[in-house]
């Protein structure tokens, strides 16, 4: 099922948009609300699904608020005045999902968004019924050019450092030989579900082609900060649109 813009208001989300909210807060850094989202759902299996009804009333509203989505190649060039009604989406895990919920809504309104899949599970499943994005998605979202795709790794750390470390370095270069025969070039964004790396995971990372790596610290992430250690701010269920419109405008 796609859930166009159109259809969306026909199902009442107007009414929820009509709602009268006031300008953001105002601060001296330049930062940006980095959204993080994975599976859109109508069956609420996972405490980070977000119901497609809802997504698409968050996606009114930044669009009614005047608000643009950016690349992360493009973060460095937004001055004060264009960050203020900037904002980045993210989806982690590489649901299928996307291409019914996500993708005609953010193709409507020119939203530009970052995919992060994950390597072994392209095409296929992580458990129980979570399709995932298949190569050929993968080349048609990337071609779109509204589309950046980076990598999700699932890396906890345990044991020895050393070890953890050379089974991450080994894993980051076979993505990187993967995505490359695959897509045509190597990915330079890194996405791992917390903040579990140190500085030497994040040179493994930079030694194998990454050069935007996002946590999900749940904060907003200053444009003039590192790009290694960019935060996100985690999008539930339990988010309301009002309380989405409140972690969107917080300026860090």
């Amino acid at each position: 099922m796609n859930l166009t813009r159109r259809a969306f208001m026909k199902i009442g989300g107007a009414a929820a948009l009509s709602l009268s909210f006031g300008g953001p807060a105002t601060a001296g850094s330049i930062a940006v609300p980095v959204l993080l989202y994975h599976d859109l759902s109508h069956e609420q299996s996972a405490q980070d699904t977000v119901a497609p009804s809802l997504f698409a009333a968050q996606m009114e509203w930044l669009y009614n608020a005047g608000y643009s989505a950016s690349s992360f190649s493009e973060v460095a060039s937004l001055n004060a005045e264009r960050a203020k009604k900037s904002i980045i989406i993210t989806f982690d895990g590489g649901y299928a999902s996307f291409m019914d919920y996500a993708y005609p809504l953010l193709s409507e309104y020119r939203f530009k968004s970052t995919i992060n899949i994950i390597g072994n599970a392209v095409g296929g499943f992580v458990s129980g019924n979570d399709p995932r994005l298949s190569w050929d998605e993968c080349r048609l979202l990337l071609g779109s050019g509204m589309v950046e795709l980076g990598c999700q790794i699932s890396h906890f750390r345990s044991g020895a450092a050393a070890a953890f470390n050379e089974k991450l370095a080994r894993d980051l270069s076979h993505f990187q030989i993967v995505y490359t025969e695959e897509l045509g070039r190597p990915a330079n964004i890194l996405a791992w579900p917390s903040v579990i790396y140190d500085r030497e995971s994040i040179n493994i990372a930079m030694h194998a082609g990454f050069q935007f790596i996002l946590n999900s610290e749940n904060r907003h992430f200053d444009i003039n900060g590192d790009p290694l250690t960019i935060q996100r701010l985690p999008i539930s269920n339990d988010l309301d649109l009002f309380r989405f419109r409140k972690s969107v405008a917080r300026w860090a």
